[in-house]
């Protein structure tokens, strides 16, 4: 069984040889290849040969696009960072405020350079593993993509003082969310993950999420033609499933690595992918055997859950975390799968 059997086996809640795995290893690849961050951030062949190193090396059955989003304000007008030991920063915001941001033009998908190195990498991905390995295109939702153009500071302020513009703002951001999700599925991506953070109570109050986040993020996902995965990044998700379970398209959602699937899916009932439970940013400060043992607490709690599949949450897996951390993952779905790594 390849990767794509076994990530569609989990989506049809049908036996597999092993459970399936992701690693949130964007920012390892360059470790892999030894190419600079600032090339792997900006050339789209690199990048894509760091994943192909990722795959090589770790047999990872989902592979990820750039998680980029410093890019997608850049492609607005803001300025970012350089790359030193993490992915690039927004150094400048392209607005002051939400009323400011309208004048900015909203960058074309087609042409704008940031925006072609998200979707280029994808397609060589694509082309490199059509029908063996899934490719996922990431995003951040459309209550998302202020804080890179105009700050998050600001982008509150207008959620709270100054309705009128966010929701201009969002009405210029959801038709750009969709025009990017729908062009990296046509370039080959299997699946979306987005983020939603703008839309959680955790962060923003419940009337902002129920009367204008989530029926934005209803508009926009309505409009994908492919499945999209729910991410909580870096927002607890569980405490707030419920109100995510109407999303349209939505085929998962990646759970933090300190949120329990078991409840989670008392949540969502059968149906669902769950993905998620390991903090991959931590991996760095552990053994490879403590990472094996988490992985076999984790898989222990799946259960019979075969529609789970463990992944690295958070942030990027850090570029000094010891190779022998990430076999530990593949010898641990191996065991649960009853195979030898």
């Amino acid at each position: 069984m390849n990767s794509l059997g076994r990530v569609l086996a989990a989506l049809q809640d049908q036996p597999a040889d092993r459970p399936a795995f992701l690693l949130n290893a964007g920012l390892y690849g360059a470790r892999l290849t030894g190419v600079p961050l600032a090339e792997h951030y900006r050339d789209a062949a690199r990048y894509a040969e760091g994943q192909m190193a990722i795959r090589e090396t770790f047999s990872p059955d989902l592979l990820p696009s750039p998680f980029a989003l410093a890019g997608v304000g850049a492609a607005f007008g803001s300025r970012t960072s350089e790359p030193r030991r993490n992915p690039p920063n927004v150094a400048a915001f392209a607005a002051p405020s939400a009323e400011a941001a309208l004048a900015l033009p909203v960058p074309d998908v087609d042409s704008h350079p940031q925006l072609l190195y998200l979707r280029e990498s994808v397609r060589i991905l694509a082309r490199k593993y059509a029908g063996e390995v899934p490719i996922i295109g990431l995003l951040a939702g459309p209550m998302d993509l202020p804080p890179v153009i105009i700050g998050l500071e600001a982008w509150l302020d207008a959620l709270l003082f100054h309705p009128d513009a966010a929701r201009a703002l969002l009405d210029r951001l959801v038709p750009f969310f969709v025009a990017l999700g729908n062009a990296l599925l046509a370039d080959g991506a299997t699946a979306l993950a987005f983020t939603a953070n703008l839309a959680n109570p955790f962060v923003v109050s419940e009337t902002v999420a129920r009367d204008l986040a989530r029926p934005c993020l209803e508009q926009a996902l309505a409009e994908l033609p492919g499945p999209a995965i729910l991410h909580h990044g870096g927002c607890p998700l569980l405490p707030h499933l419920g109100g995510f379970l109407a999303l349209p398209n939505t085929v998962g959602y990646l759970l933090g690595s300190d949120e329990d699937p078991a409840e989670a899916r008392g949540v969502l009932g059968r149906g669902p992918l769950l993905l998620g439970n390991l903090d991959g940013p931590g991996l760095a400060d552990l053994t490879p055997e403590a990472v094996g043992e988490r992985c076999d607490r984790v898989l222990a709690r799946r259960g019979a859950d075969r529609q789970f599949i463990l992944a690295t949450s958070d942030a990027d897996i850090p570029l000094d975390t010891p190779p022998a951390c990430l076999q530990a993952i593949v010898e641990a779905v191996c065991r649960a799968g009853g195979s030898p790594a």
